[in-house]
């Protein structure tokens, strides 16, 4: 069960052509492979180097050579590698996050269960999941509300929109846009809005109001003030509207999700598992979730791997309820044609399945998916 050896590999797609993800494997004596992920969002592609520079140089040699099943320990092991060189909410945690993922997967596969079994037992075997996220221009709303009647005819009842360049400087246009976005997509859809940085609370405050009118479904609003540099303005406003405020997608460890609900900062929690310390923290994050009452709602923008990763968390959850599901084309121009990522499209030659709305959480051991590796060859950097 010791683990032998652990490889990294940087991959790219159209959104990030310089490198968005490092692909991480990790082997064990008896021949078990992990796969997870490390995301690291830089359109000029310099930093996803950095972070597999970690894992190589780093994170590597504290796990080399341990049990693949003391996973806390392996963390633990690793995290004091990021105290080393004051790296406990940056870069590293980032690198971390991808080698704890893949030592969960190879220790789900040694036990011969899948990881909602490690993570602590299956509640349910689907989970619901979001459609994200439905670009919208604007001036031109027409492929947005395409869009969106797609979705929702394949039986999605949640959608994202994201971009809406100027979402709230023109306040009686958007509410009209978010009325007719709310049409297409029928009563029973629920609408996430994750656009619109406004500068201020007051600004904030300002949109919030027209949001709080529209008759459109809207479950929530999603990072409207930064929760790392502006948590005391989030908080402000999480408790002046109606509107339901969403945020951590930027946090890393438990540590960061903490502070945001001794704050109440927040409705809901978006953990993304591929950057704020793997499931690891991911269960961590859950249960402080649990307890102050808060929902969790893992956020994903990276590939396959995670999305699997998140689907057994939600459904380890016992409050676990839905998942965000990053099918949609991920720039302007490609949602011109709908094209998905091939992260979540091509890297998988067996994914997780999607039906209706609902991902199937997959029993076979560990995440329950098979890379194509063709198609790892041929996004690799």
């Amino acid at each position: 069960m010791k683990i032998s050896n652990v490889t990294s590999t940087v991959l790219r797609s159209y959104e990030y052509p310089h490198g968005g993800w490092v692909l991480v494997r990790v082997g064990t004596e008896a021949r078990v492979e992990g796969i997870g992920e490390c995301f690291v969002p830089d359109n000029d592609g310099s930093a996803v180097f950095a972070a597999r520079e970690i894992i190589e140089r780093s994170l590597k040699r504290v796990v080399l050579g341990e049990d693949v099943l003391d996973i806390q320990c392996l963390w633990e092991r690793m995290y004091g590698v990021c105290r080393g060189i004051y790296d406990r909410r940056g870069m590293a945690i980032h690198a971390l996050s991808g080698v704890d993922m893949a030592i969960h997967d190879a220790a789900a596969k040694t036990l011969g269960v899948p990881l909602c079994k490690l993570l602590g037992g299956c509640f349910r075997d689907r989970v619901r999941v979001y459609v994200s996220s439905i670009y919208v221009n604007p001036e031109e709303p027409e492929v947005a509300l395409e869009s969106t009647r797609h979705y929702a005819s394949q039986g999605f009842t949640a959608i994202k929109y994201y971009g809406w360049p100027g979402f709230g400087a023109h306040l009686k246009r958007d509410a009209a846009l978010l009325e007719r976005l709310g049409g297409a997509a029928g009563d029973e859809v629920e609408i996430m809005l994750d656009l619109g940085r406004p500068a201020s609370l007051s600004q904030a405050l300002r949109i919030a109001r027209m949001i709080e009118g529209s008759p459109t479904n809207i479950r929530w609003w999603e990072e409207p003030l930064s929760s790392s540099d502006d948590a005391d303005g989030l908080a402000a406003l999480s408790a002046r509207t109606d509107v339901s405020i969403a945020a951590g997608e930027a946090e890393l460890t438990a540590c960061g999700f903490r502070d945001l609900l001794l704050k109440r900062a927040v409705d809901v929690l978006q953990p993304d598992l591929s950057w704020v310390g793997g499931p690891t923290e991911g269960r961590r994050i859950a249960e402080l979730a649990r307890l102050f009452n808060i929902p969790l709602v893992p956020h994903n923008w990276g590939t396959m791997v995670n999305f699997a990763a998140s689907i057994h968390l939600v459904a380890a959850m016992p409050q676990g309820f839905l998942c965000e599901y990053p099918i949609t084309a991920r720039t302007p121009e490609a949602s011109l044609t709908r094209t998905p990522s091939p992260m979540m499209v091509a890297l998988a030659r067996k994914p997780v399945l999607v039906e209706k709305g609902y991902a199937i959480v997959p029993q076979e051991p560990g995440l329950g998916i098979e890379l194509d590796e063709q198609a790892v060859r041929e996004y690799t950097c």
